[in-house]
């Protein structure tokens, strides 16, 4: 008897959801550390920024 070509044993709906949860879990770790990088070379901005806009320099 032939196979399907899938893997035997594994629930191939579980394999799949283990690999979009672990893709989505990298992404939401890259997307914080790329927001992480932004908040430090924005808030040393934030007070020159402020004083331009206040006093017109």
């Amino acid at each position: 008897m032939q196979s399907s070509g899938g893997l035997s044993g594994v629930n191939q709906s579980r394999l799949i959801n283990g690999f979009l949860m672990s893709f989505l879990a990298a992404l939401r770790s890259l997307t914080e550390q790329v927001a992480g990088r932004l908040r430090l070379m924005i808030k040393p901005s934030v007070p020159f920024l402020k004083n331009r806009l206040m006093f017109g320099v």
